[in-house]
């Protein structure tokens, strides 16, 4: 027997479905609210006005506008690894470096995420705001998997052995993060990736293993 009774639920339906899309909603609704309005100006009962709830029902997700905040940025973090990680799994070394360019191509697409970022960065800076520590833990962790990528390029024999990982690392996420400003402050600039994938050639050569240069020439 499948259908439903007096609205029950249907025999063999997931039981999170509704309450999982709700969620979602939710997330989209504060992603995009967030990164026009910022942190600090938005109410909750603006988000919960634009995902069609009542401010009870909001709550009944996340209790408070911290938590929305944290599984906000969560959310957005882990689209972007999703964007690095193209093939399912980790790519290597340079291959890892590479997969960049295609994370800033794929951000272009989706401008609501670049200016939620950008947004809640230049909140975050100030110590006692509530996604200061996302902002330090994201920055560390985009750090050490960059750092991790240009140690196994210089294992593979790419990378000079000599190369200074940290501050290249530390470029990368600048240059990253400066271009993204100037794309959405620019009508004009369009092709941010194009730009990014210069820099990393750029970061290559610079760094490139002396054995492999000679290899190159």
């Amino acid at each position: 027997m499948n259908s439903s009774v007096n609205g029950r639920r249907t025999v063999g339906r997931p039981r999170n479905t509704d309450s999982d899309a709700r969620r979602e909603r939710i997330l989209e609704v504060a992603t995009d609210i967030f990164s026009r309005e910022g942190y600090r100006s938005t109410a909750m009962t603006t988000i919960a006005r634009g995902a069609g709830l009542s401010q009870t029902g909001l709550l009944h997700h996340f209790p408070n506008k911290n938590a929305l905040l944290n599984a906000v940025m969560t959310r957005r973090d882990s689209l972007d690894w999703l964007k690095i990680d193209l093939a399912g799994t980790r790519a290597r070394g340079w291959d890892y470096i590479e997969n960049l360019v295609s994370l800033v191509e794929n951000n272009q697409e989706n401008k609501s995420i670049v200016k939620l970022f950008t947004t809640l960065s230049g909140e975050a800076v100030d110590i006692d705001h509530p996604a200061n520590q996302w902002l330090l833990e994201h920055h560390q962790s985009f750090s050490d998997a960059i750092c991790q990528a240009l140690k196994e390029a210089m294992s593979d024999g790419v990378i000079d052995a000599n190369a200074p990982v940290e501050s290249i690392a530390r470029t990368i996420m600048a240059v990253m993060d400066g271009l993204q400003i100037q794309w959405l402050s620019n009508a004009d600039y369009t092709d941010m990736s194009h730009d990014f994938s210069l820099y990393i050639d750029t970061v290559r050569q610079q760094w490139q293993a002396p054995c492999k240069a000679e290899q190159d020439t």
